[in-house]
C-alpha cells in the first residue's frame, strides 16, 4: 500500500546521513585493523564484527576488501592534497609555501597511520587495486612542491640549475623511507625538527663551501 501523505517515515536526507555515518564507521574499523596489523592483512569478517553488522550488510557499502581499502586511502590522500593546496594558496613566499607544504605532509604521516602504510606500501593483498590511486595523489603533491621550488628559484632561494622535480621527489620520499628506517615522524617537537631538518638540507645542502674543508 502506498504511504499516505503525512505518514511517518525516514527523510531522504536522514537516510543519506545515516548511510554516510555507517560508511565512516566501517572505514574507521578497517583503519584500526590496518594500524594494528601494520598493513592490510585483515578479513572483511573482522571489520563487520567490529561494526556489529553482518558481512552481507557491509558489502552493501563496499563491494569488496579492495574497495574498502581504496576508500580509506583515497580519503587520506584527498585530505592531504587539499591541505597542501590550501597552504600553498595562502603562502606569501616560496619559503613559507614549502615549509607549510612539508609541515602538512608531516602532520598527515604519523607513525602507524593509514597514510604512512600507503607510503610504505604496506598493502599486501590489494596493492594492485590501490597503489595506482595513491600514485596519482602523490604525483599531484610532488607537482605542487616542484612548482614551489621553481618559485623559490625566482625568489633567489634555490640555485637556478637545481632539478626541482628530483628535489620534490626526494622530499616526499623522505617521509616514506622513515617508516622503513624506524624513524617515523611523530607529533610535537620531533616532527618539527624533522621538517626543519629536511628543509635545511634542501636550502643549504650538506657540502662545505669551497675552502672550508681545508680550514
Amino acid at each position: 500500500m502506498a504511504k499516505q501523505a503525512g505518514q511517518p517515515g525516514m527523510h531522504p536526507g536522514a537516510k543519506t546521513s545515516k548511510s554516510a555515518a555507517t560508511r565512516e564507521r566501517i572505514m574507521e574499523a578497517a583503519t584500526g585493523l590496518m594500524i594494528e596489523r601494520g598493513g592490510t592483512g585483515f578479513q572483511i569478517g573482522e571489520v563487520s564484527e567490529r561494526c556489529g553488522m553482518s558481512k552481507g550488510a557491509l558489502y552493501y557499502y563496499f563491494a569488496d576488501k579492495g574497495a574498502l581499502v581504496q576508500a580509506i586511502f583515497d580519503r587520506s590522500m584527498e585530505g592531504l592534497v587539499s591541505d597542501v593546496e590550501a597552504v600553498v594558496a595562502q603562502a606569501p613566499s616560496a619559503r613559507a609555501s614549502i615549509l607549510g607544504l612539508v609541515e602538512a605532509v608531516a602532520h598527515a604521516v604519523q607513525p602507524g597511520s593509514a597514510l604512512t602504510l600507503a607510503l610504505a606500501h604496506g598493502l599486501w593483498d590489494v596493492e594492485h587495486e590501490v597503489l595506482p590511486h595513491i600514485k596519482e595523489h602523490m604525483e599531484r603533491i610532488i607537482a605542487v612542491l616542484e612548482a614551489q621550488l621553481e618559485r623559490a628559484k625566482v625568489e633567489g632561494l634555490v640555485r637556478p640549475g637545481t632539478n626541482s622535480h628530483l628535489v620534490a621527489v626526494a622530499i616526499i620520499g623522505a617521509f616514506a623511507i622513515t617508516e622503513y628506517a624506524g624513524e617515523g615522524v611523530d607529533t610535537g617537537d620531533d616532527a618539527e625538527a624533522f621538517v626543519h631538518g629536511v628543509l635545511d638540507v634542501v636550502f643549504h645542502g650538506i657540502g662545505v663551501r669551497a675552502g672550508e674543508h681545508d680550514a
